[in-house]
């Protein structure tokens, strides 16, 4: 099973095959991209960041009853 491009491949460790890559002591590791570069104008931290535009969008799903409760306290 499989394509057939990964049976014809005989290099194994390679670390362009697969999202897998062995360090120096020969055990398997993933390596995580870096998150982009913050903006340098802003002063938060990048989960603080995070965490603004998750309430916010959880805000846009009901943005008139929000409004509403903001408007009465």
């Amino acid at each position: 099973m499989g394509c057939a491009f990964t049976k014809s491949s005989d290099n194994t460790n390679d670390a362009t095959n697969g999202a897998a890559a062995k360090n120096t002591n020969g055990v398997n590791s993933l390596e995580l991209p870096q998150p982009p570069p913050s903006d340098p104008r802003l002063p938060l931290s990048t989960r603080q960041k995070f965490s603004i535009s998750k309430s916010w969008k959880g805000i846009a799903r009901a943005m008139e009853q929000t409004g509403i409760n903001m408007f009465v306290k």
